[in-house]
């Protein structure tokens, strides 16, 4: 999803003298004011069509506490101490990530994810370590929010299981709500022993599908390890370890075929995973505006289906014939040591960016892409963007016309059903993104905000790019801050809020967008949200309220002048 700075006091401001007549006296109220600080909840989502009492960790700030979310579909009722809400989650609600910031006329805290899920869930109930004194977990689909609260801490729970049936256990952690957590999760049989084990299958979360062999009880087990190593060698906890884990025996989406589609045309997508019907028909995705689109069905689980950007196909249609660019072509190294063939027609000179996504969409599968002319011979190979990303991409410049080939396949020479991919290919074109530090801003006393923006030009964009405030109160403006084509503006400028004396009180979203001059593209600047790697577009402003006079003191009386007296 594309998706704060501290608020330092107001200052008591005095203006003129008590001597002087009329002259006023101006008293901040937020002076002593602070802003709220949640940085978590606990539990951290809710099934749609429930309410559910959520725990604030954090301070709540002075005044009156309020909560805005993107959606604007959840009602949240706070405890008289502002430590804890109801949370009412509509039958309509929309699916998957709502995220919220807690704010007051002072400032705001960082913005936060909530869940909505589909399936039912419940708490973790402790003592849960030993398998002896496992929670039963009685549902045949259930989401657990639960934490591993300190350091050496394992949470087990139990299922009564059929022979031939299918149990994936999913864990939501350190990608989704920014845990500290590199989680376990671990199946044992009936007598105790480890039947399933698995460690980082979506970045640091783990996943297991596990056929069951026989009838009997089985239990999940999970712990975690820090996310960023260091010198203990003990399973790691804390009130920060908080996960989110889906325990099912009914169907589940592992991921859709096509894996991206064009968000402006309808598209089917076939459904894999585990549990799912036989033959069952495609699911027609409706045209959306927005870079994602949430599907949601007979499965258990919520699934996210991400834009192209271009027209988008199969595999097995994309090496029929020669592909048509722009295209995004969903593929699967079904096989070890699989390499997937694609052919294009090119023209000397063309420039071209093609890239492998796989791991940013969750899959297994670390790419190598390569690129051949008609002669055979290579014109490029590339493995990892960086040691974080080990996606694919590779610019090239063609030399020769006719028909050119691009490979993929794994780096390691894996495969199974699970190792899919989206290959991308379209002429490079100029453009850059822009970044801010912080996702929430507010004016302290009568100085402007001064935001930063890094831009970072790619593919030889030269040309002025002019950043602009949309959505601003009234009485707050923006002058235009201007990217030069060379320089250091080229990389970073500023662009400086100004509050003008009479603009009243403001809390809400704004956006700040770029655009360049000659060649007209336009791009929003986003943030990071801190402790994930989410990226915000729409920033948040406060304007408190200003101060306010206070009644004329009374002029002092002059002395009576004295009558002269005539001798």
């Amino acid at each position: 999803m594309h998706l704060f700075s501290p608020f330092p006091a107001f200052r008591w401001i005095h203006s003129g003298s008590l001597l002087v007549i009329a002259s006023l006296t101006l008293a901040s109220p937020s002076s002593a004011a602070e802003q709220p600080t949640i940085d978590r909840f606990f539990p951290p989502g809710a099934q749609r069509g429930t309410s559910v009492d959520v725990k604030l960790t954090g301070k709540p700030g002075d005044g009156e506490l309020k909560v805005w979310s993107d959606a604007g579909q959840l009602t949240f009722e706070f405890s008289e101490k502002k430590d804890s809400a109801k949370v009412t989650v509509p039958d309509d609600a929309t699916p998957g990530i709502h995220w919220l910031r807690f704010y007051n006329e002072t400032g705001a805290s960082e913005l936060r994810p909530f869940f909505v899920g589909v399936a039912s869930e419940v708490a973790e109930v402790e003592p849960n370590n030993e398998v002896g004194a496992a929670q039963a977990i009685e549902q045949a689909t259930a989401v657990v929010n639960g934490v591993l609260a300190k350091s050496g801490d394992v949470d087990t729970y139990s299922l009564n299981l059929k022979a031939g049936t299918t149990l994936v256990a999913s864990m939501q952690a350190n990608r989704d709500l920014g845990s500290p957590m590199d989680g376990v999760l671990r199946i044992l049989g009936p007598n105790g022993a480890v039947v399933a084990h698995n460690d980082d299958d979506h970045g640091f979360d783990p996943q297991l599908a596990f056929e069951v062999p026989a009838d009997g009880t089985y239990f999940v087990r999970t712990f975690a390890f820090p996310a960023t190593p260091n010198s203990t060698i003990r399973l790691a906890g804390g009130a920060t370890y908080v996960y989110r884990l889906t325990l099912t025996t009914e169907a589940f989406v592992d991921y859709t075929v096509p894996a991206m589609v064009d968000a402006s045309a309808t598209s089917e997508v076939a459904l894999h995973g585990w549990n799912l019907p036989n033959n069952s028909p495609p699911l027609v995705v409706p045209i959306f505006q927005t870079r994602a689109v949430t599907l949601t069905g007979d499965f258990a689980n919520v699934v996210q289906l991400s834009a192209s950007g271009s027209p988008s196909i199969v595999e097995e249609a994309a090496q029929k014939e020669p592909l048509k660019l722009p295209v995004a072509v969903t593929g699967i190294i079904s096989e070890p040591g699989q390499t997937d063939q694609y052919s294009f027609e090119g023209k000397k000179g063309q420039k071209l960016t093609i890239a492998v996504a796989s791991r940013a969409l969750h899959s297994p599968l670390d790419p190598v892409l390569s690129i051949k002319d008609a002669k055979g011979s290579e014109l490029k190979q590339v493995d990892d963007r960086s040691r974080e990303d080990l996606d694919a991409e590779a610019s090239v410049t063609l030399k020769t016309d006719g028909t050119h080939t691009i490979t993929v396949t794994d780096r390691f020479s894996h495969g199974g059903s699970r190792f899919f991919y989206v290959l991308t290919c379209a002429e490079t074109k100029p453009g850059f993104t822009a970044k801010a530090k912080a996702t929430a801003f507010t004016f302290a006393d009568d100085k402007p905000v001064e935001i930063p923006i890094d831009v970072a030009r790619q593919n030889g964009l030269s040309e002025e790019i002019e950043f602009t405030a949309e959505g601003l109160p009234d009485g707050v403006t923006a002058e235009p801050a201007v990217s030069t084509k060379d320089g250091d503006a080229a990389k970073k400028v500023t662009l400086k809020l100004v509050r003008a004396s009479e603009a009243k009180a403001f809390s809400g979203t704004f956006r700040i967008v770029g655009r360049s001059k000659d060649s007209k593209i336009e791009t929003s600047v986003v943030a990071p949200v801190a402790k994930l790697t989410a990226e915000a577009e729409h920033l948040w402003l406060t304007v408190p309220k200003g101060p306010e006079p206070k009644e004329p003191e009374p002029a002092e009386a002059e002395p009576a002048a004295e009558e002269s007296k005539t001798p």
